[in-house]
């Protein structure tokens, strides 16, 4: 008997530090394992333990060697297999976690690891201590482009030191626990109010994104185009509470084209402040498409709106631009061409709207920029280029019938090609300087419309009866011929018109024949005078001359007046050193020129 348990206990010594194998086919066993487990029909079932925290050993007791190996059920912590690090316990993978569905407003548990929301909800994370540090909860929004999905820390707690982060569609982010608030694992950092419209975007089409900042804009919005062309089937309209941004990444790379649908409706229909940058916009893209009244790439419809156009460009519609009420519309470095109606139509209903357009070309326009309907405009259009396509275009179109009024109107350093018509519809000749104000300068292909006149006056034959020698008298005739340009012009009269004071240059040269030999008559240029005779008056450019009876003397003055201002009168006058003679003002040459 001895004997025997001597064998066993030699036996199991040596079977002890073996390896050992359990279950199906125990004579074979992996060279390189010290325990190997073999079955088909068998699982392993690992120690099962209560986890609480990720940094205690408890429910197990003493000094825990690192590699222990648990599995957590009925803890606080996420169920799963855990392995302790010597620190703390490490989730041993997540690929198995089970999705949890929230539809709405949730404070999530420190089970629920895995989060997949949609509609307009905010998901609360659940209260953390430093003691949980590590531990995570995913949050995936897989809801439509309208939904907005907010995560939130609990209490104090702070989501990368903010209070909240926002998840739009198709987005999701892992919030870490440490030290009692979360941090946001393999965050990407992106400017505030910037959405992306591609097709790896939470919005693939323009449509989407502005429905989503109907429901959810807290700021002004920048809409950044990724994609090559973004077809439009029927009107966006765009009536938001902050500004919004439309933009290509770079210059002539993103197009927004008119597609089936869109007929006889515009692409754009703006109601609140809009600003347009680095877009193509395209009619050709539908046949037939910008031919007919209301296919037109954008209306500024909003009252009391400021919208801008930069460096885009607009393709055969039938107005490229519309401003139907006050909106104030800034146009730069934008190309507009093949426009059916206007390449920019400015009809507002009501008073006070402001364009203006620079570094612009109108390229086969029917009409460039039309006037066609305004009360106390304000227009600037400055260094554009206007090439007609033929002999019926214009490029600029003023119809004062309609647009009635303005406070200014600038259209300065502008060029053309020569073919149909440059500027039309201004009248600076009438005589109540309607347009006086309009200026028009330095546009090649036409003379400056700055104010200036001519007067001429030829073998006049009435005469100006000069009764007292100490007194200036007007002198007579009527104006044989005249053009004038915002001056009104009237027989020895001149009246400058517009508002803005220019320095006056005035030329006058002619003739008189006087009844008396040896008269002194002295000529002088008379600023604002009253009646037609006065003993004391200020004279300018004053010539004298010593007359002979019935032979022509010449005479000549030039006058240079600074800051003359609207409504201001200039007529001819004489004195003579004889009394109750006659002067005859015989020929006139009066010219008249400003800066």
């Amino acid at each position: 008997m001895k004997k025997l348990l001597a064998a066993v206990f030699m036996f199991s010594a040596v079977y002890t530090q073996a390896q050992v194998k359990i279950g199906d086919n125990p004579s074979t066993i992996n060279s390189n394992s010290l325990l190997e487990m073999e079955s088909t029909n068998k699982g392993f079932l690992p120690p099962r333990v209560a986890l609480n925290s990720i940094s205690s050993v408890s429910p197990l007791t003493a000094t825990v060697p690192s590699g222990m190996l648990v599995y957590s059920t009925g803890g606080t912590l996420p169920n799963g297999y855990y392995y302790w690090d010597g620190v703390q316990w490490n989730l041993v993978g997540t690929g198995g976690l089970k999705a949890v569905v929230k539809t709405a407003n949730a404070t999530l548990t420190k089970i629920e690891t895995l989060v997949l929301a949609s509609n307009d909800i905010t998901l609360t994370l659940p209260v953390v201590t430093a003691a949980d540090n590590g531990m995570s909860i995913t949050v995936k929004n897989n809801g439509s482009h309208l939904h907005l999905v907010t995560v939130q820390g609990n209490g104090v707690a702070t989501i990368d030191a903010v209070t909240l982060a926002k998840l739009t569609r198709w987005c999701g982010q892992t919030f870490v626990v440490y030290n009692g608030n979360w941090v946001a694992k393999e965050k990407i950092n992106s400017a505030k109010n910037l959405i992306d419209v591609n097709a790896n975007s939470s919005w693939t089409t323009i449509d989407e994104a502005v429905e989503f900042l109907e429901l959810h804009m807290s700021g002004p919005t920048v809409m950044r185009l990724g994609e090559e062309t973004y077809d439009i089937d029927a009107t966006i309209n765009i009536d938001l509470n902050f500004p919004l941004t439309i933009q290509g990444l770079s210059y002539g790379t993103a197009t927004i084209a008119a597609a089936t649908g869109l007929a006889n409706k515009p692409m754009f229909r703006c109601v609140s402040d809009c600003y347009f940058k680095m877009v193509q916009f395209d009619a050709r893209s539908l046949t037939n498409y910008g031919t007919l009244a209301g296919e037109d790439a954008i209306r500024f419809v909003g009252p009391g709106t400021y919208n801008e156009i930069k460096d885009c460009t607009f393709d055969r519609f039938y107005n490229a631009i519309l401003d139907s009420t006050d909106a104030e519309i800034w146009v730069f470095e934008t190309d507009i061409s093949n426009a059916q109606n206007n390449g920019i139509l400015i009809h507002s209903a009501q008073d006070s709207v402001i364009v203006k357009v620079a570094e612009t070309d109108f390229i086969g326009c029917k009409r460039g920029i039309n006037m066609s309907k305004g009360l106390k405009a304000t227009l600037q259009l400055a260094s554009g280029g206007y090439y007609n396509a033929t002999a019926t275009d214009t490029a600029i179109v003023y119809r004062p019938t309609t647009f009635t009024s303005f406070i200014s109107i600038s259209i300065t350093g502008n060029s053309w090609n020569n073919t149909g018509k440059y500027i039309e519809g201004f009248d600076f000749t009438r005589s109540d300087g309607r347009d006086a104000n309009a200026i028009v300068e330095s546009n090649a292909g036409m003379g400056d419309k700055r104010p200036n006149c001519f007067m001429s006056l030829l073998n006049n034959a009435t005469a100006t009866t000069l009764t007292a020698t100490t007194t200036w008298y007007k002198a007579v005739w009527v104006n044989t011929s005249s053009t004038t340009c915002k001056w009104t012009v009237g027989d020895n009269r001149i009246t400058y018109q517009p508002v803005n004071r220019k320095d006056a240059y005035i030329s006058i040269s002619g003739n008189i024949v006087t009844s008396s030999s040896g008269a002194v008559v002295n000529i002088g240029l008379v600023k604002n005078p009253s009646g037609s005779s006065s003993t004391s008056i200020t004279r300018y450019g004053e010539t004298t001359l010593y007359a002979s009876s019935g032979i022509p003397l010449q005479f000549s003055t030039v006058v240079y007046l600074s800051n003359v201002a609207p409504g201001d009168i200039f007529e001819l006058w004489i004195n003579s050193s004889t009394a109750s003679i006659t002067v005859t003002v015989q020929d006139v040459q009066w010219l008249v020129n400003t800066q």
